[in-house]
């Protein structure tokens, strides 16, 4: 069932639990996905990144394959075009049928990422696609931006940012951070922000950079109020040194064989997210219709330069 990360995250944040949200950038990675949700019944949404999508993963090739995936099972599944900054690139996910866009304008000021966000709400919105944002800053892990809380969310900037964008969706930052953490080194989550945000504003909250973060922190933070764990590191790491390791024990690996097995290392790694998300067995939850209009309309508005 292909929908969006509104239609989703509405039933967790109902049912209180989060959603495990899986980056996919070619056939193995959203066939192993989607398998593990099948499997395990649960929610999935599928993250595409914009600098994924512009690099490898095109819109025209997997938004029309995601969906054909999503159509065989009777898991809800949501794809999402993951931090969306520049306005060719959410107006080209639109157009191909992306369920679900985030804008990320967290880098501005709270004016300006409130007039981007607002854009892109207006663009989406009358087409049923669901809009993320995000308030506060989650930085990269290997600058350790997560350990600074000038860029964590301030609960009051949650509750204008919500009220002025009416988004579905709201990214928070917390603790966490995007890519690789050193080795060795777990995130210290701020639980009380989460629970803040989630009292002041009650919409769906994400986590990003759900990747090294720790079991703990990810149950205590789905415990505390986040209902969507986005994770991208892991599985690439996961597959690429499952690769690696394949290769390095068989230099004559049958290339379709390590693909085959490659898919398999995929549905792995997200079937152990989805079991930390509390999301197993929700697909319950959910009618087995598409909700999600493939009706397009372009609206040729622009994000400020």
């Amino acid at each position: 069932m292909y929908t969006t990360v509104k239609h989703i995250l509405d039933d967790a944040v109902k049912h209180h639990y989060a959603v495990a949200a899986c980056t996919a950038v070619n056939l193995e990675l959203a066939r192993g996905e989607i398998a593990a949700a099948d499997e395990l019944q649960a929610p999935l949404i599928i993250l595409l990144g914009q600098g994924q999508m512009s690099r490898h993963g095109n819109a025209d090739v997997m938004v029309p394959m995601i969906k054909r995936l999503a159509e065989k099972t009777n898991v809800p599944v949501a794809l999402i075009l993951d931090h969306g900054k520049e306005w060719q690139y959410i107006t080209c996910a639109f157009r191909y049928g992306f369920s679900s866009i985030m804008i990320d304008a967290s880098a501005y000021s709270m004016e300006e990422n409130i007039l981007r966000t607002q854009k892109v709400v207006e663009l989406c919105h009358p087409q049923g696609v669901a809009v993320e944002g995000e308030i506060g800053h989650v930085g990269q892990a290997a600058d350790m931006d997560g350990c600074k809380e000038n860029l964590y969310t301030r609960p009051e900037d949650a509750v204008r940012f919500v009220e002025a964008t009416q988004v579905d969706c709201l990214a928070i930052a917390c603790g966490t951070a995007h890519g690789k953490y050193p080795a060795g080194f777990v995130p210290k989550l701020n639980f009380d922000i989460i629970r803040k945000v989630r009292e002041a504003t009650n919409v769906p909250l994400a986590l990003h950079g759900g990747s090294g973060s720790g079991d703990e922190n990810i149950r205590m933070a789905v415990e505390a109020g986040i209902n969507k764990v986005n994770i991208c590191t892991d599985i690439f790491n996961y597959c690429r040194d499952f690769t690696q390791d394949a290769l390095e024990k068989n230099p004559d690996y049958d290339y379709l064989q390590l693909l085959i097995d490659i898919e398999a290392k995929a549905k792995e790694i997200t079937s152990r997210y989805i079991r930390l998300t509390g999301s197993c067995g929700k697909a319950a939850n959910f009618t087995p219709v598409n909700t999600f209009s493939e009706n397009r309309v372009l609206i040729s508005a622009g994000i400020g330069e």
